[in-house]
């Protein structure tokens, strides 16, 4: 536990976590909101989507009234997992969405952010990746450091390499429990799942891997801010593990101390409160540059 130490102390567990070999990181939409990538946060996506399908008169009025962000219903959808919501527009108003959605992750260019992630896994710091991310961006950055999938490093998001994943792997690994925007049809898998408010049994067994593989296994959370209420949270609740938890709670101006995500009960470990670039930048200097 961090909150006998100072903030740049629990910042150096981090990375001293890292040197040893013992950290996986855990990331979320938060890491490809930078330029270059300027990728959109699940908010941002789904406030675009809404205003889109509302660009008629009649629905317009309703989307001023209530449906923006900030107005009644609009506050509701915030707090609504970004995949379940897809699927109600698929199912209703928009049967090629999950084409665009893709597309749009698709694109983008790897940012510091990923660069530093793809060469820390180069190094040998870290071996393990699980992402809520359907973009594309930390495998580009692991091509362009000169990395090859499947010869280098492996990438897991089908229930086919769920089904088939080693539980001891060889290379490190990027696990995309929700799919990946390369196969289309892994995104339908997950929003078909999440509306149903579950994972199947193979992405269950990956993440439950990731998350209580080794006792002395540290995870850093940074990007992502537990929301997945309703197939992700249900699963870590009920875990009990020795895996340490350093969550990044991505505040500007802030540089402190708390307690987990309720999500993350049954872990040990601590919430570092501050700008997450900070914690990038720290693994940066001391991993690569020292």
């Amino acid at each position: 536990m961090c909150r006998s130490l100072n903030f740049l102390e629990c910042l150096e567990q981090i990375a001293e976590s890292a040197r040893s070999k013992r950290l996986s990181l855990w990331v979320g939409a938060g890491i490809s909101n930078d330029p270059p990538a300027s990728l959109p946060l699940a908010n941002e996506l789904k406030f675009h989507i809404l205003e889109r399908i509302c660009d008629s008169p009649d629905l317009r009025q309703l989307y001023e009234a209530r449906l923006q962000e900030g107005k009644e219903i609009g506050n509701r959808i915030k707090h609504y997992p970004l995949e379940a919501f897809v699927e109600l527009v698929l199912r209703n108003y928009a049967p090629n969405i999950v084409e665009k959605i893709a597309e749009v992750f698709r694109s983008g260019e790897p940012n510091g952010n990923h660069i530093t992630i793809a060469k820390a896994i180069r190094n040998g710091f870290i071996r393990n990746v699980l992402t809520t991310n359907f973009d594309l961006l930390i495998e580009k950055a692991l091509y362009y450091l000169g990395w090859t999938k499947g010869k280098d490093f492996e990438v897991y998001f089908t229930e086919d390499h769920f089904s088939r994943m080693d539980r001891n792997p060889s290379l490190p690994c990027v696990f995309k429990i929700h799919g990946s925007a390369n196969d289309e049809s892994s995104i339908k898998v997950t929003l078909n799942l999440v509306a149903s408010e579950m994972l199947s049994r193979n992405r269950l067994k990956a993440l439950e891997h990731f998350l209580g593989a080794q006792e002395t296994h540290d995870i850093l959370v940074i990007g992502y801010g537990v929301g997945d209420e309703f197939d992700i949270n249900p699963v870590v609740s009920k875990i009990r593990s020795e895996s340490r938890i350093f969550y990044i709670d991505h505040r500007l101006g802030n540089q402190s101390i708390g307690g987990l995500p309720r999500v993350f009960s049954g872990f040990k470990g601590d919430t570092l409160v501050c700008d997450a670039r900070m914690i990038i930048r720290h693994l940066e200097r001391s991993l690569l540059l020292g």
